[in-house]
């Protein structure tokens, strides 16, 4: 793994352990509840619009665990070009 995607992960992993991103998270989990709940949309513009904030919300949520999987894939991958 190259210094500078390492830097990147590194970044990411200080985040995560940020008790303002743990908030943030807490926050986004509790408006996408209040966003699923579609019993009050009234037209297709707007399910499409909340879907879309719904699915902006899961790629924030699935981050860290998004990052851990990139670094251990980038992981196996230099361990692979060890033994190549």
């Amino acid at each position: 793994m190259t210094p500078e995607l390492e830097t990147y992960y590194d970044n990411f992993l200080g985040l995560f352990k940020n008790e303002g991103f743990k908030q943030l998270l807490e926050e986004i989990t509790a408006t996408t509840t209040q966003l699923s709940d579609i019993q009050t949309v009234k037209d297709n513009q707007e399910l499409f619009f909340r879907k879309g904030q719904v699915a902006a919300f899961a790629t924030i949520l699935n981050l860290e665990s998004t990052i851990e999987a990139a670094r251990e894939q980038a992981e196996a991958e230099d361990k692979e070009d060890i033994y190549v």
